[in-house]
């Protein structure tokens, strides 16, 4: 996702030339190809692995091992791109990216899995930073708005009809493995083919984690918390589903409903928060995923799949922008940018720890516990949320563990 802070560059020029949209066009159209080839993987991968044997807490661990790629990528994907320039690490990286999407096809070999997980986490990192530098470059106080609307939307519609790709070659996923790698080398050619300015590798002021906790401690959670529902739902729905329907065509589109739904409550939600409280509706989206995840453990065969990826992506969408809004509200303009890249390891931590958690609870305890443990841990988050906010319980805690 993108943060569109402001970087202050002779670049930073009104969106009105035929170069700046040629520009934004490319931009969008590698933003779209990228997204829809991690969409076709992240639903390709854990139904590869069922397939062949592998047990829910196997398939759990290897998807989790992204969100490790993910940290690794952020934290050097800038240097790298310091040393080589934003076109070269974004074909370098597309270039990987491709490769792993194809190496999936050649061996069902776990370790091999997980390897090329790192690896794909690393590559959408690099190339996401990029990206969101060359957006940064283009916007200015007076579009910048509107070029985050239509990240979002390219981001989005991406993402869900990703997914549905998976039903071009639903026996075969060999054949969706290849189609991924197309769309990871199709998104390199619109960044390549354009001559566009390297942007300014920003280097933020650097705040310490303690100080963040101190300032937003409902921030990190609800980063963390995102993290954790979406790396458990989106890697471990799909053998949920499966399990419950054959159909490709309907596991599909109930993942697809799970992301487009994710856009559903933004704007509304985003109104209540700056007008009210940003931790109160937090908390609220907490609870709202909770009962969300009941709903689906106890209607499942009842209501409509896409109905239930609905009730479960619409605020499972909106938990990362709040705690971001949430954060920067607490920060200077130098701080919050800063901020990101512990709200991006929170976010990454969650994404690691919760199919991890999940899938061991669904080996042990059967499927139905993906969704138990998405309410539990959102409801626990959700009273730890409102102590730390009413009666800052995070400071107390802080006091007794230093003075130990």
């Amino acid at each position: 996702m993108l943060s569109f802070q402001s970087i202050d560059s002779p670049m930073n020029t009104p969106f009105n030339d035929k170069q700046n949209i040629i520009t934004l066009f490319s931009l969008l159209l590698s933003l779209f190809a990228q997204m829809q080839a991690i969409s076709l993987l992240g639903l390709a991968i854990p139904l590869s692995l069922s397939d062949v044997g592998s047990s829910i807490n196997t398939i759990g661990q290897v998807m989790a091992l992204y969100s490790v790629g993910l940290i690794i990528g952020t934290y050097q994907g800038k240097k790298t791109i310091a040393q080589v320039g934003h076109v070269r690490a974004f074909a370098g990286f597309a270039a990987i990216a491709t490769v792993t999407a194809i190496v999936h096809s050649l061996t069902n070999s776990i370790v091999f899995y997980g390897v090329l997980r790192v690896l794909s986490g690393i590559s959408a990192a690099v190339m996401l930073i990029v990206i969101e530098s060359w957006f940064n470059t283009l916007s200015i106080n007076s579009n910048r708005s509107r070029l985050l609307a239509l990240h979002q939307i390219v981001f989005y519609v991406a993402m869900g009809s990703g997914q549905l790709l998976i039903n071009l070659s639903p026996e075969n996923l060999s054949t969706i493995f290849l189609i991924a790698a197309i769309l990871s080398c199709f998104a390199l050619m619109p960044i390549t083919l354009i001559r566009i300015e390297n942007p300014p590798v920003v280097v933020a002021k650097p705040i310490s984690i303690t100080t963040l906790i101190k300032l937003a401690p409902c921030g990190i959670l609800g980063a963390f918390c995102a993290g954790n529902a979406i790396g458990a739902v989106f890697n471990l729905s799909p053998v949920f589903i499966k399990s419950i329907t054959p159909s490709m065509v309907e596991l599909s589109i109930f993942m697809s409903a799970v992301i487009f739904s994710g856009a559903i409550l933004q704007r509304s939600v985003g109104k209540v928060a700056d007008k009210y409280s940003r931790e109160y509706t937090l908390i609220f989206l907490l609870v709202l995923m909770a009962m969300s995840a009941l709903v689906v453990i106890f209607f499942s065969t009842e209501i409509p799949l896409p109905l239930l990826g609905v009730f479960i992506g619409a605020p499972m969408g909106c938990l990362y922008p709040i705690s971001v809004a949430m954060t920067y509200a607490k920060l200077t303009n130098d701080k919050a940018i800063a901020s990101s890249s512990w709200l991006l390891l929170a976010y990454a931590s969650g994404g690691f720890l919760g199919p991890i958690l999940a899938s061991y609870l669904m080996l042990e305890f059967g499927g139905d516990m993906l969704f138990i443990y998405i309410a539990v841990f959102n409801l626990f988050l959700a009273v730890c949320c409102y102590f730390i906010y009413k009666y800052g319980m995070h400071i107390r805690l802080y006091n007794i563990f230093k003075s130990l």
